[in-house]
């Protein structure tokens, strides 16, 4: 049950490597490494001093401009003509000779309606005509250059007509029959050709069928759906069509579709009534071969060819005494034997798997024992009603977490009790556009009852279906006392599947990267969901383990608590702090998938007949890491890792041995190996690339080891697969990364090298993927080898800086033995050096006995740090101590001293190292008798944001990507000067989902601060950036402290700045984030590239407010009518709100097909507006909505700060006009903004609608009034 946004992925110099494109051989590798460490060392050396700025140069110079060239891309366009579409961005390159010359560079555009140009130089066309952009450049000699380019603005490309057709038949606007599980591929003719933007599929009703991005349409169940193509054209207006579909079981006689054209017959297989298809043969596979009586077992067959007339099976046992099967290949053990399960076709072709059953064990059961225990809280659910002083009730939106369906809500259909049970109830809603929509159930024990070791019960029974997912499972009280999820720990004491309820899992979540251990049960007999069963974790200190109604189903004891490039918290974090008991029920999501046409959403639930805690009356913390042996065992004599890689053996694919073909998420297929080769028939290609997966386990992983993975491989017809070596036993992170495989119908060896940067692995797996595939051509692989090529040693053991940005090993006194790891002690006669865990609080105490003196101190050290020359770095630390008495810090050679005042406080130096030290040793010297207390030692870069050049890596930035979003991110140092590079598949739904963040910016209440970076990206799109306060310390507060600037990207690099005042009280935990995912509601699954560099913040002076001149009457919007288009104004359409926007004929239009779960989920914006203090405006505009509904319309900050604002009532099908007045209390604002929310607005019924917005107004008012809104 992963909870948390942020998350650091491996990444390193091997994954930079990789960006080059080549292999590299030893010397290249030897070379490389040396050149990286010199990077590292430079990034110590320069990162913290300050560039001087080009105006500072030329100021020194002062030389007159001579020559001022302009470029657009490649183009030389000085006093010249350009010519540009309406809707593009271009950007003006200036060159000035001499550079020193330059002191000033101004852009001016004489025809704004025809285009703007900011003083970037990004010219923005907004209209057809002709306007002269005018480029004045001042030289240090305060004399003006003028240069001009005469710009050509010609109108974009309007979609005049769409056609849409299957196979030879036009379909545009008309009705079109299909059989669940067919597919067809819908094919869009856009007229012109040149207008074409880009093309949208939605299917309005996805249990029917859904449409993928390239237009394949998937029959899924009987029922009717509605196809909706939308085609934005370059003038960004939308064009749409539509294909009303109906979709019939399989065997309904149905020749719709060949009334209007008989040539169809291609396309639509089952209306070609002439031709029989007759089936010449049947595969079979089953899973698990071998079952236990009670236990089930599943066969899956397929006839060929694919497209035979009759498909119908039949499925038979030859010993029904030993196991039975249904009429859908399920088989169930009846009694200890073995035999034969056959599969026979209409027309007589058969197939035949062999099903082994054994009686259940009887020997290996540990009964659970409560010796020792004691009852500490129980809650039997015998109320009319949950009890709010034991369980609190959570509430989060659709897609939190795991691409979860359901909105977890507070509400007594979601969450009641019933004849002494708790019910966790799902909930369906069939929304107005044909879609659906679930809420369900969660609840927490968190700070009424918390516990640090136990013994946990829950006797529960679970929904079948498939897409459910209960839980029964613990996260920590305090979530920071170790960091963010993964490394915070997590416990998952039940959870099964809703597909699958015979089987429960048992897991613990840890470390960074993420880490994992799951044991899993399969009952013998019975079912989770047919009857309660009681399900147990047992935790101390160093151990856990897992019991299902008594029986010991696994134990753990090897676990961490770590983040990558920093050191690992003492053994048992992150399972020795207080946690807090969870129940909820999860409807879809990554791992149980959807729900689909089988699953009775109506009669499920999840019951629960008690919770209980056991606690003894103490634990014995004292426990150490055990140390064990990872065994790598050796290759064959050719060096192959890889067991029977030339499939010379006959293997039996559905078990765990060697080869192993999978299928899941509604992927079907079948696979055999003959003649040397494994082939792969696909069926079905699910809805993951894993739901089609050929794997082998065991691969033996030398760290520092250099392999090279080589296959031969061909399809039926073109098509792609992936190919990846995993880490089961590490949460599958990627040794050799997710790589597409492009096959063609010709044979083709593949070769891939990788180096193996992990600590070694004897269970790494490789996988070659095959689902979510648009293709089902059968694949064909032979000949698969592993092989170590070379092995490099990979250093360890010297000091550089810490992912925090920290150069102190273990400030915090989190690690190593007795929490003293990294650190020296020096002692004198009679003290006391240990660190303390009160309540898990951790610092290091120093008891320094009568007779300690300078002569005779007690010292606490620490050799080579990765401190440089020419560097200065900020000191802090917290200390507490007799008030009068000092602590005496020495650090490469400088000596510092803080006087201490009775309580704990926090001390801050700068540390200045002109010249080389004569040691990078720290050493705090305690020279007085007394108790004394030292914490959160740190040495960084002085500088508000660290490493804002990436010259260290990562150090000092978080990186995530959500799970349902998809994105590699490295530091290139191989095509960039050090910059981060994210690579984006998919940004999934919301800007939060993939992102890059650095904590504990320190910010000043009253200093005014510049925000800067420069980013680019390979395709034009947004970007958002902006400092808030954490949320994760401060209770899900995370209020901005900077404007939450959002971007637009272009092909170059470009400079953002964000200039802003901290209003709040001064913050040293601030958060500092840039948003790569859905900016503005915009998914991307386009893949691109962004890299960002040179970030910085700096405290500048307050800037001169410049008089605002605003006249009585005047409009101060300017574009109301939308004559322009959308112009100034910003559609912002955040999931899970939907809509389609378009900005034509003065009016702003959105459909609204989900209008989301707050009232932000969709809006439309104007900033850049000036509010006087004291002055009164009157805004006015019209709004016409097909169905009754409020808005919201309120004056915000570029921060979001609320000035004002009105609730208004729309009646349905008439247009109103709304007027409201509305004074400005706050300090005047250059850049307000108007806002207009059409989400779902809170406590109020809001319908899913078309709301036309027209004719805005903002005027000052002559005097200040107050007047309700109208």
């Amino acid at each position: 049950m992963k909870k948390y946004k942020f998350m650091v992925t491996n990444q390193g110099e091997i994954i930079a490597a990789q960006m080059n494109g080549r292999k590299e051989n030893k010397m290249d590798k030897t070379k490389r490494n040396r050149l990286l460490a010199f990077a590292v060392a430079l990034a110590m050396v320069f990162t913290s001093v300050m560039t001087p700025s080009v105006q500072a140069e030329a100021a020194s110079r002062g030389k007159t401009v001579k020559n001022v060239k302009l470029k657009i891309g490649k183009k030389t366009v000085t006093n010249k003509t350009y010519t540009m579409t309406a809707g593009q961005k271009k950007t003006i390159k200036v060159t000035v000779a001499p550079k020193t010359a330059k002191k000033n560079i101004t852009f001016k555009s004489s025809k704004k309606k025809v285009a703007t140009v900011t003083k970037k130089g990004v010219i923005t066309a907004r209209s057809a005509g002709k306007t002269t952009i005018t480029v004045t450049v001042t030289g240090k000699d305060k004399k003006k250059t003028k240069k001009t380019v005469k710009l050509i603005v010609k109108k974009a490309t309007a979609v005049k007509s769409i056609k849409l057709t299957i196979g030879k038949k036009t379909v545009t606007n008309k009705t079109y029959t299909m059989t669940s599980g067919q597919t067809k591929k819908l094919t869009v003719t856009v007229s012109p050709k040149t207008a074409k933007k880009s093309i949208a599929f939605k299917s309005a009703n996805r249990r029917v069928a859904t449409i993928n991005k390239r237009g394949t349409i998937t029959a899924k169940s009987a029922g009717k759906t509605k196809i909706t193509v939308t085609v934005t054209g370059k003038n960004k207006k939308n064009k749409k069509a539509y294909i009303n579909l109906t979709v019939k079981k399989p065997g309904n006689n149905d020749n719709n579709n060949n009334n209007n054209d008989n040539n169809d017959n291609n396309d639509n297989n089952n209306n070609d009534n002439t031709k029989e298809i007759p089936v010449t043969s049947v595969t079979a596979t089953i899973s698990p071969s071998s079952i236990q009586v009670g236990a089930t077992a599943q066969v899956r067959a397929a006839v060929q060819p694919g497209n035979a007339t009759n498909k119908t099976l039949t499925y038979s046992s030859g010993n029904k005494a030993v196991a039975s099967v249904d009429s859908g290949g399920k088989v169930v053990g009846i009694s200890a034997g073995k035999t034969a399960i056959t599969v026979k076709s209409a027309n007589g072709k058969t197939a035949s798997v062999s099903v082994t059953v054994v009686e259940a064990p009887t020997t290996g059961k540990t009964d659970l024992s409560y010796d020792g225990y004691n009852l500490k809280w129980e809650d039997n659910f015998d109320g009319t009603s949950l009890s709010r002083e034991d369980w609190n009730v959570e509430t989060h939106d659709p897609g939190w977490v795991n691409n979860e369906l359901q909105a977890y809500v507070d509400s007594e259909e979601n969450i009641f009790l019933k004849d002494g049970n708790l019910v966790l109830k799902p909930v369906e809603k069939a929304n107005e556009d044909g879609t659906v929509s679930y809420t369900s159930g969660r609840i927490n024990t968190q700070n009424k009852h918390n516990f640090k070791y136990g013994l946990f019960e829950a006797k529960v029974k679970v929904p079948k279906g498939q897409g459910f997912l209960p839980a029964f499972w613990m996260m920590p009280a305090n979530e920071n006392l170790y960091g963010q999820w993964p490394r915070c720990g997590e416990i998952d004491i039940m959870e099964v599947l809703g597909h699958e309820t015979n089987k429960s899992y048992g897991t613990i979540h840890y470390g960074n990267p993420h880490s994992e251990s799951q044991g899993n049960y399969t009952l013998a007999s019975g079912d989770f969901s047919e009857e309660y069963h009681v399900f147990n974790v047992e935790w101390v200190p160093g151990k856990i383990s897992w019991y299902v109604d008594g029986t010991l189903i696994h134990t753990e004891d090897d676990w961490y608590s770590a983040t990558e490039g920093q050191g690992e918290i003492s053994y048992p974090a992150p399972f020795d702090q207080p946690f807090y008991i969870i129940l909820n029920l999860a409807v879809g999501g990554s791992w149980p998938g959807n729900p689909d046409e089988t699953t009775d959403i109506a009669s499920s639930a999840f019951y629960v007949d008690y919770v209980r805690a056991y606690q003894k009356d103490s634990y014995d913390e004292n426990v150490q890491k055990p140390i064990k042996d990872v065994v790598l065992r050796d290759p064959d004599a050719n060096g192959n890792y890889v067991i029977n890689g030339n499939f010379a053996v006959q293997e039996d694919l559905t078990d765990s041995k060697d080869w192993s073909f999978l299928t899941t998420l509604g992927g079907e297929g079948t696979a055999s190996i003959q003649n040397n080769e494994i082939a792969i028939h696909t069926t079905a290609a699910g809805t993951a690339d894993y739901s089609i997966q050929l794997v082998q386990p065991n691969l033996p992983m030398k760290k520092g080891g250099v392999y090279q993975l080589t296959f031969d491989a061909y399809a039926d017809s073109p098509r792609t697969m992936k190919v990846d070596i995993s880490a089961p036993d590490r949460s599958y992170r990627r040794y050799l990364n997710d790589t597409a495989v492009d096959l063609t119908t010709r044979k083709q060896t593949y070769t891939y090298s990788f180096t193996m940067g992990d600590n070694d692995d004897a269970n790494a797996r490789l996988e070659f993927n095959l689902g979510a595939s648009e293709s089902t051509a059968n694949v064909h692989i032979s000949n698969v080898s592993l092989k170590k090529t070379d092995e490099i040693v990979i250093e360890e053991g010297k000091k550089t800086v810490l992912a925090d940005g920290n150069y102190v090993y273990n400030g915090s006194f989190q690690e190593g033995e007795g929490r003293l790891g990294y650190w020296n002690v020096t002692k004198n006669p009679g003290s006391e050096v240990k660190v303390t865990n009160e309540n898990n609080i951790r610092r290091l105490m120093i008891n320094a006995p009568e007779g300690t003196s300078p002569q005779n101190p007690v010292i606490v050290s620490q050799e080579e740090l990765a401190l440089t020359e020419g560097n200065t770095y900020a000191l802090s630390l917290k200390a507490e101590g007799e008030n009068g008495k000092s602590i005496r810090l020495k650090a490469a050679g400088k000596d510092f001293t803080f006087a201490l005042a009775g309580e704990e406080k926090e001390y801050a130096d700068k540390l200045v190292l002109d010249t080389k030290p004569t040691d990078t040793n720290i050493a705090f010297y305690i020279e007085q008798p007394g108790v004394f207390y030292i914490d959160d030692v740190r040495i960084e870069e002085d500088s508000l944001i660290k490493n804002g050049s990436f010259n260290a890596g990562f150090a000092g930035y978080e990186a995530f990507v959500d799970g349902s979003a998809a994105a590699e991110y490295v530091v290139d140092s191989l095509s960039e000067d050090n910059a981060a590079d994210f690579s984006i598949k998919d940004t999934g739904d919301a800007d939060w989902k993939i992102q890059l963040k650095q904590n504990n910016v320190r910010l000043e209440e009253g200093q005014w601060y510049r925000l800067s970076l420069k980013a680019k990206s390979s395709i034009e799109r947004k970007l958002m950036f902006a400092i808030q306060r954490d949320g994760v310390k401060h209770n899900d507060d995370w209020t901005p402290y900077s404007n939450q600037k959002i971007v637009d990207l272009g092909g170059e690099y470009q400079i953002y700045t964000d200039e802003f005042q901290m209003t709040e009280v001064s913050d040293n935990e601030a958060v500092f984030s840039i948003s790569m995912g859905a900016v503005g509601g915009a998914q991307i699954t386009t893949q691109h590239r962004i890299c960002i560099d040179d970030i910085s913040l700096e405290k500048i002076e307050a800037p001169e407010t410049p008089p605002v001149q605003q006249q009585p009457g005047e409009d101060l919007l300017g574009d109301g009518n939308f004559t322009d288009g959308k112009g100034a104004w910003i559609e912002n359409v955040i999931a899970p709100g939907e809509a389609a926007v378009t900005f034509e004929n003065g009016n702003a239009k959105f459909d609204i097909a989900n209008v989301g779960t707050a009232d932000w989920n969709v809006q439309l914006k104007r900033p850049g507006i000036t509010l006087q203090k004291g002055k009164t405006y009157t805004i006015s505009f019209s709004a016409t909505s097909t169905a009754a509904r409020d808005i919201k319309v309120a004056l915000l900050s570029e921060k979001n700060d609320w000035y004002g604002g009105a609730d208004l009532s729309l009646e349905a099908n008439q247009e109103m006009p709304l007027t409201f007045d509305f004074t400005m209390e706050q300090e005047t604002d250059l850049n307000a903004a108007l806002v207009v929310s059409m989400g779902k607005i809170e406590n109020k019924d809001t319908p899913v609608s078309s709301i036309t917005l027209k004719g805005f107004s903002l005027i000052l008012k002559e005097e200040a009034q107050e007047n309700p809104a109208s």
